[in-house]
């Protein structure tokens, strides 16, 4: 697949994935949440082997399109199943056992994928994936019982919505994004810049930086849980800030070795910060009232919105000449923005 063509299909199910989820949700909210997640995973299947077998880059877009609208459909709805089917005490770890799925599959998946795409072609790795996701769909079914609503699930259907809350809960999750993405979008330039490395390396870092974020997220479920979503989320958002102005550090270091360092150091903290902030956001969203799965849906469309906002801001920098330095930095900066909206909607006692 020609680099603008795999571009363009990021972008295509990016965007299908932010608008198209949440109206998909919508439209099924009366569904059972065991039958969504089956006819979703099942649609993501079809998408990716669609993708595989792809005569054409409209046919690919098309296949993108519907692997997009299962992958929207699939997340939030496991969040909020994840969510309800725990006593409301647990739930930050229920939410974070999700998340980490996601962690782990940046920290293996993507290696693994680049491998099989490396050794057969692309559309091998789109086959791999349709064959996973059949024995995850299969798993799925035969867990997919009926299961009664829990008793706090009934009590918030009929809460009203706190709708300053979830504005503020969701302009926080664009903020953080937004920052993480103006870095994150540029890693390789930004990490070949302050260290050197090369495709191997960079590889190396990814790595670190997804296990970190099982870690992240684990810990984050546990803190949630324990001390309640915004102060996990202060704390995550700090540990963000703190790790891009490192990176920003190992790209100004002279000695390599330094630079190298502080650098694994500092994506070490930023894999770890940034997977921690997803389960305290999702918690604050579903402790607001209103339809779970669609509020988490829309935590996802609003992440997804800082992902192109983070994206142009990183891009416009580094075509001005600025340099990966100033990148961190207003990354960095965003991450205190965000940090700031956290302490804005901060209503003690």
């Amino acid at each position: 697949m020609p680099p603008a063509a795999a571009g363009q299909a990021a972008t295509v199910f990016a965007g299908v994935y932010a608008v198209g989820a949440p109206l998909l949700l919508r439209a099924a909210r009366r569904a059972r949440p065991e039958r969504l997640l089956l006819g979703a995973l099942s649609v993501f299947a079809i998408g990716n082997a669609a993708t595989a077998t792809a005569p054409s880059l409209i046919a690919l877009f098309g296949a993108r399109l519907v692997a997009a609208a299962g992958a929207g459909v699939f997340t939030a709805t496991a969040a909020a199943v994840a969510a309800s089917a725990v006593a409301p005490r647990r739930r930050g770890r229920a939410l974070s056992v999700v998340v980490s799925g996601g962690s782990a599959a940046a920290a293996l998946g993507v290696p693994l994928g680049t491998v099989v795409g490396a050794v057969f072609d692309w559309r091998t790795t789109f086959y791999a994936v349709v064959v996973l996701t059949l024995l995850i769909t299969l798993a799925t079914w035969v867990d997919a019982r009926p299961r009664p609503p829990p008793a706090d699930a009934i009590r918030r259907s009929g809460a009203p919505v706190r709708r300053s809350e979830v504005l503020l809960t969701l302009a926080t999750t664009m903020v953080w994004a937004s920052g993480s993405f103006t870095f994150f979008t540029y890693v390789g330039v930004v990490l070949h810049d302050a260290t050197g490395v090369g495709a191997v390396g960079l590889a190396a870092f990814l790595l670190l930086f997804g296990l970190a974020g099982i870690g992240g997220a684990t810990v984050a479920g546990r803190l949630t849980d324990a001390r309640g979503p915004r102060p996990t989320l202060v704390g995550g958002l700090a540990l963000v800030a703190v790790a891009l102005a490192g990176v920003a550090l190992g790209t100004t270091v002279a000695s390599r070795t330094a630079a190298i360092a502080t650098t694994v150091a500092a994506i070490a903290a930023y894999g770890f910060g940034t997977w921690s902030i997803t389960p305290p956001q999702q918690f604050r969203l579903l402790e607001s009232g209103g339809d779970q799965r669609l509020l988490v849906s829309l935590n996802s469309s609003v992440l997804y919105a800082g992902v192109a906002l983070g994206s142009g801001l990183g891009g416009a920098v580094l075509a001005s000449g600025a340099g990966t330095t100033v990148v961190c930095v207003l990354a960095a900066g965003l991450e205190v923005v965000a940090l700031s909206l956290v302490a804005l909607g901060y209503r003690p006692g």
